[in-house]
């Protein structure tokens, strides 16, 4: 049937399912239900987006693609785009048994081109086998914002040159693999301090600073031969005068994007549920905005009343003519021939032993330890490492958990279990996310007389009472050890504190690597990839 829809082209679909054809959605569940069933049967939806919900372990979600699949061969001839923010690190929708790769910032400070073109090839070859097609990354935001609260980790650093070749060389593996890469947040996430989750903010800088720093990346990636690039719920004053996103900007997508700078692939938009849109614009109303403005794709993650309805007011808008056919026949020419691409048949007759033997590889779990232990950076240490076994010492820690609507879901995570396995005379305490005065008052007096003290902090450049904890404890104990979980940035103006460790992410693989650091197993060679 697929070669028949393929054949008779665009002409031989109803507006219904050529709007099909132009959603993303998500749906709950770890199964094909009966809502999922009736948007890809009845509204001809044509794409998928996955996140920690649908996932139970890899051969639960392997089935649940290729029944998806199935389904939408049968309905609609055309295979789905089933895509997934696996974008590493803090970021991970596929917790377990798969390889669990380190995020971009940890890459690029432990790793080199060849190292993000390998990260690309291998786990563009795991998602393959799991039956995704479509992988919402690379982040390519240069992070130059200390107080972003959503990028941070995610972004391979404040370098636009450095960004680029590591961004445009995972490009390369993941699509090699044929997987389709998708360059975000476009025109440039990196300089806000605001969550485009919870609410809209601006990129105020002039065209040229814009094109030499945040539109670098993207422009290279363009060069590389990315399919996918996703806009930000973003403001760019300096090439959209209304107060209008990037995502809903004719200007931004279509005088930009497409026709500055020449790109050929699917422009897709952030979730359309995110406040930035949904507060300001509504989601059904921004759809069909976004739709003008030039997106092929519009994405809409959770909720099936908006689903819908975003689906039924942009088929009311072809039918009054507001928006033409051939706008949407452009969009659409565009999905078919990247689909075309996809080789499905060989996905829906393969074997989930195939599956397991891929993902779980020797090699990929070896170069996936060897990126995070090389990641691992002593900002300095004045004599305080490596720990012995039987030093008395505390260890401080929040637990690992969700900061921003990206994280989604974190499996409960905490370092102090690690650190209470390797040393004997070890005490821990869990600390909040923003520690009360009378929380660090207590801490204080617990670390009073240790040997050393341990305190990872969790994002206290923006949790500052943190950060009042280290000062505190420093002031009565000056052997203390300090390591960042997330961002880097909770070590600026910390030159007092005799040693730092940054370990860009509050990860399984990480907290290993942190361990073989504080112990004298490793070196802790890494390079942080933004200024403190």
């Amino acid at each position: 049937y697929m070669e028949e829809v393929l054949k008779m082209g665009i002409e031989s679909m109803s507006l219904q399912q050529k709007i099909g054809q132009m959603l993303i959605i998500g749906f709950h569940g770890t199964e094909v239900n009966d809502k999922i069933i009736k948007a890809i049967r009845n509204y001809h939806i044509g794409n998928i987006i996955l996140f920690a919900g649908n996932f139970k372990n890899p051969k639960q979600l392997y089935n649940l693609n290729k029944e998806l699949q199935r389904l939408a061969l049968k309905e609609n001839g055309l295979p789905l785009f089933i895509t997934i923010d696996q974008e590493g690190g803090m970021v991970t929708r596929i917790t377990n048994g798969a390889t669990f790769f380190p995020g971009n910032m940890a890459l690029s400070a432990g790793g080199n081109e060849e190292d993000a073109y390998l990260y690309g090839k291998y786990s563009g070859e795991e998602l393959k086998a799991l039956g995704i097609n479509f992988n919402l990354a690379p982040v390519l935001d240069v992070n130059n914002n200390k107080d972003n609260p959503v990028i941070g980790v995610r972004s391979y650093g404040e370098n636009p040159q450095r960004v680029s070749k590591l961004g445009s060389a995972y490009i390369k593996g993941l699509q090699e693999n044929g997987i389709i890469a998708t360059g975000k947040h476009f025109p440039g996430h990196g300089d806000t301090s605001v969550d485009s989750h919870l609410d809209l903010s601006s990129v105020n800088h002039n065209k040229d600073r814009l094109e030499r720093v945040e539109l670098y990346p993207f422009k290279e990636a363009i060069n590389t031969g990315i399919k996918a690039i996703m806009s930000a719920h973003v403001m760019f004053p300096a090439y959209e005068d209304r107060k209008l996103p990037a995502t809903l900007s004719d200007k931004v997508l279509t005088g930009l994007l497409r026709n500055k700078l020449n790109f050929n692939g699917l422009i897709i938009t952030d979730c359309m549920e995110m406040k930035a849109i949904d507060s300001y614009f509504g989601t059904v109303e921004a759809a069909v905005m976004s739709i003008k403005a030039g997106a092929d794709m519009i994405c809409i993650s959770h909720t099936e009343a908006k689903q819908i309805g975003a689906l039924n007011r942009i088929i009311e808008k072809v039918e009054s003519k507001e928006i033409s056919e051939e706008r949407i026949n452009e969009s659409l020419k565009r999905i078919i021939d990247f689909k075309s691409e996809i080789n499905i048949k060989s996905f829906i007759n393969s074997s989930y032993e195939t599956a397991y033997n891929i993902i779980n590889s020797d090699i990929h779990k070896e170069f996936s330890e060897k990126i995070s232990n090389n990641s691992i950076t002593i900002v300095r240490d004045n004599g305080l490492l490596p720990i012995k076994k039987e030093e008395e010492i505390l260890v401080i820690s929040t637990n690992a958990q969700v900061l921003t609507g990206i994280d989604d879901f974190i499996e409960d995570r905490n370092i102090n279990t690690s650190f209470s396995k390797e040393f004997s005379n070890c005490e821990t305490e869990i600390m909040s996310l923003k520690p009360s005065k009378k929380e660090i008052e207590y801490l204080i007096q617990k670390a009073k007389g240790k040997c050393k003290v341990i305190v990872c902090t969790y994002n206290g450049n923006l949790n500052i009472e943190q950060i009042e904890l280290v000062n505190g404890i420093y002031k009565i104990n000056r052997n203390i050890i300090m390591i960042p979980m997330r961002d880097p940035y909770d070590a600026a103006n910390l030159d007092h504190i005799p040693c730092i460790l940054l370990a860009y992410e509050y990860t399984p693989i990480s907290i290993k690597s942190i361990l073989k650091v504080v112990k004298g197993e490793i070196e802790g060679n890494g390079i942080c990839p933004v200024t403190l």
